[in-house]
């Protein structure tokens, strides 16, 4: 199977969830990171854009995500004890 912008999407967009559903499990602030992932989701891959392009941000922002999952205690902080949200 080759990669496609197609793939490395939905490999993003997984990984972005899952480690999502980390931060909230953990009870962990979201960061930079996150966002940034967020708005390169947004962008459409119907643009006139390369190929390889898409690919190395989709894959760029997996490896980020999945470190960031791997090292959440050192680089996120916790929330507050008596948070009021999701109460």
């Amino acid at each position: 199977m080759t990669l496609t912008p197609q793939i490395t999407y939905f490999a993003l967009l997984f990984t972005q969830a899952a480690h999502l559903l980390h931060h909230r499990l953990a009870r962990r602030h979201i960061s930079f990171a996150e966002v940034i992932s967020s708005s390169i989701l947004c962008v459409p891959l119907t643009l006139a854009l390369p190929a390889w392009l898409y690919m190395t941000a989709h894959i760029s922002m997996i490896a980020v995500q999945i470190v960031g999952s791997v090292w959440i205690r050192q680089l996120s902080p916790a929330w507050e004890k008596e948070s009021a949200t999701f109460a």
